[in-house]
């Protein structure tokens, strides 16, 4: 018997629960909380595109084959909160997971979600695994109530004591962690990576999990089809590496959807982008208006002092700031001298 409850709901509030010890978890001294405000900045409506959520998944686990169909999936309940008891010990966990949906394919489904992550975790597949446990109990506890409020009879002892049959079944969830930090990834993959060195004979025993991590700085090794997704792993990847000729040349002109352009805006921290994705809903904008509309104004702002040496250090405390942001030499010398130029990387040795 295969069974499987859920429902598609909406959720205002996420909750990111970090497990440590149980003392600690008692007294809730520990509790790390992710305003959802925040979580929707790095793209939660994005992800719950099927197209944009299948090209994802395909290329982290199938190498870009196209296994997972936009059309066979469907939004999920993302609650896996649950309770964990033993003996008089009652643990209540709370957790929203970021995006969650069934992928079926006429035979049977299987569970896929995705977490968003920011910060690099040092006990992410620790967290995961539990969070996983959680899901598997949610469907268990389903089972056993629809077993039991449809009269389904235990044959034996066993299945009494189990509240399932024998042959009842559960979904499998397959998750992908996406990290989208500016610095590698050096956490933990498995737990194994947080254990402390095992004898090899033990090491071979020991029940490993491992979690799908993938990184916004992967993007060269990983093979998408949807453009929006090529174009946002491309584009952060290279603004995080300063690599702002190769967003020129290869961009400069491109009409991309505002609601893509806000997202990397706000992953990058790059203000003019998020402004530029606001100025009229629903029109598409240039790539590259954003570092355009920066070179403006920042030039206007070295014309605000009333005396030429004003002008003059504006103009060369302007220039600091762009280099800092990555603009290179040759667009800025479109918009200043050689000399102004110079003078900007002598004043910055001495800063």
């Amino acid at each position: 018997m295969l069974i499987y409850q859920h429902e598609i709901t909406h959720r205002e509030k996420n909750v990111e629960e970090y497990f440590f010890s149980r003392r600690e978890l008692e007294k809730g001294i520990i509790r790390g909380k992710i305003d959802a405000a925040k979580n929707d900045a790095v793209g939660k409506d994005f992800w719950r595109d099927n197209e944009h959520f299948a090209d994802l998944f395909n290329a982290v686990l199938f190498g870009g084959e196209q296994i997972i169909k936009p059309e066979n999936l469907e939004e999920m309940d993302t609650d896996v909160s649950g309770v964990i008891m033993a003996d008089d010990y009652k643990l209540s966990l709370g957790r929203f997971r970021d995006v969650v949906k069934k992928n079926f394919d006429g035979i049977e489904l299987v569970v896929l979600g995705l977490e968003l992550q920011e910060h690099i975790h040092y006990g992410m597949p620790l967290r995961t695994m539990i969070y996983d446990s959680l899901g598997y109990l949610k469907e268990f506890e389903g089972v056993r109530k629809w077993n039991k409020q449809n009269g389904v009879k235990a044959v034996n002892a066993d299945e009494f004591l189990s509240g399932i049959k024998k042959d009842d079944r559960f979904h499998p969830i397959i998750n992908i962690i996406l990290y989208y930090g500016e610095k590698e990834w050096d956490g933990p993959t498995s737990l194994q990576d947080m254990m402390v060195d095992m004898p090899e004979r033990f090491s071979q025993l020991f029940a490993d999990y491992h979690i799908n991590l993938v990184q916004m700085l992967d993007s060269g090794k990983l093979l998408f089809h949807n453009n929006d997704v090529r174009m946002l792993f491309d584009v952060v990847s290279n603004i995080y590496r300063n690599n702002i000729d190769y967003i020129y040349s290869k961009y400069d002109g491109t009409r991309v959807d505002k609601d893509l352009l806000w997202m990397i805006g706000k992953i990058t921290e790059n203000k003019d982008m998020i402004e530029l994705s606001e100025i009229k809903e629903g029109e598409s904008v240039d790539m590259c208006d954003a570092w355009k509309k920066f070179y403006e104004k920042a030039r206007q702002e070295g014309f605000k002092t009333g005396n030429e040496d004003g002008i003059r250090s504006a103009t060369i405390d302007n220039i600091i700031f762009m280099i800092r942001y990555g603009i290179p030499k040759k667009d800025l010398l479109t918009k200043f001298t050689e000399e102004e130029y110079n003078e900007a990387l002598s004043k910055m040795k001495t800063m």
